[in-house]
C-alpha cells in the first residue's frame, strides 16, 4: 500500500513537472508573434485553472484550443492593455520633464497620480485573463469593469498576483546567470500557475455569476 502510495505521488509531481515544462515552452513559441503574448498566457492559464481544478485537458490540443479560441478578441484586448500602457508611460514622462524643469507641487501630484492609475491598470489587466477564461465573448467595455471589480474585490490577492508577476524581472535582476535557463523552462509557466491558484476564488465567483445570469 506505501509502495502504491508513494509511487502514485511520484508520477503525480513527474506529471506536474512535465505540464509546467512543456506549457512554459508552448506559451513562449506561441508568443513569439508579440502580438500573440496575450493569447498565449492566456491559454496557459487556462490550462494551470483546468489542472487545478483536477480536469485533465490533453496537454497539446488542449493548449491549442485555448490559444484559438476567440484569438481576434484576445489579440484586439492585447492591444487595448498595450495602448494603454504606452499613453500612461508618456504621460509619466511630461510629467517627470516637468518635474525636473520646474519642481512644481502640481506636477509631482500629477506624476504620482498617473502611477496609482498605471498600477491599478497593471492590477485590472491581470484580471482581464480571469474574465476571458470564464466569458470569452464578454463585451470589451464589461470585460474592464469587471476586471476592475474583481481587482478591488479580492485586494489582497490582487497585491499577492502583482507580486508573482514580477518574479522572472527579479530573477533577471537577481540571478543573472540562472534566468536564462530558469525562463525557458520555467519562467512564464511558474507565475502562471501560482497565479491560478490565487484566483481561483475569483474564477469560481464569475462560474457562478455566469450560471446565475444565465
Amino acid at each position: 500500500m506505501f509502495n502504491k502510495l508513494f509511487t502514485s505521488k511520484l508520477n503525480d509531481i513527474a506529471d506536474w513537472i512535465i505540464r509546467l515544462i512543456v506549457l512554459n515552452i508552448m506559451m513562449i513559441f506561441f508568443s513569439l508573434a508579440i502580438v500573440t503574448i496575450y493569447p498565449a498566457v492566456s491559454a496557459g492559464y487556462n490550462m494551470f485553472s483546468e489542472y487545478v481544478k483536477k480536469n485533465n485537458p490533453r496537454l497539446f490540443s488542449g493548449f491549442f484550443n485555448f490559444f484559438k479560441k476567440a484569438l481576434l478578441r484576445k489579440i484586439i484586448i492585447e492591444l487595448i492593455i498595450g495602448l494603454v500602457f504606452f499613453l500612461a508611460y508618456l504621460n509619466i514622462r511630461y510629467y517627470d520633464a516637468y518635474i525636473v524643469e520646474t519642481k512644481g507641487t502640481f506636477y509631482l501630484i500629477g506624476y504620482y497620480i498617473s502611477l496609482a492609475l498605471i498600477a491599478i491598470w497593471t492590477a485590472t489587466s491581470f484580471y482581464t485573463i480571469v474574465v476571458v477564461k470564464v466569458k470569452p465573448t464578454v463585451h470589451y467595455k464589461n470585460l474592464f469593469k469587471l476586471s476592475f471589480f474583481l481587482a478591488g474585490k479580492y485586494y489582497l490577492r490582487t497585491l499577492l498576483l502583482v507580486s508573482i508577476a514580477f518574479i522572472p524581472f527579479m530573477l533577471i535582476l537577481f540571478a543573472p546567470t540562472i534566468s536564462p535557463l530558469f525562463f525557458i523552462f520555467l519562467g512564464l509557466s511558474t507565475p502562471v500557475l501560482l497565479s491560478a491558484l490565487v484566483t481561483r476564488k475569483a474564477v469560481a465567483y464569475l462560474e457562478r455569476l455566469d450560471k446565475a445570469n444565465d
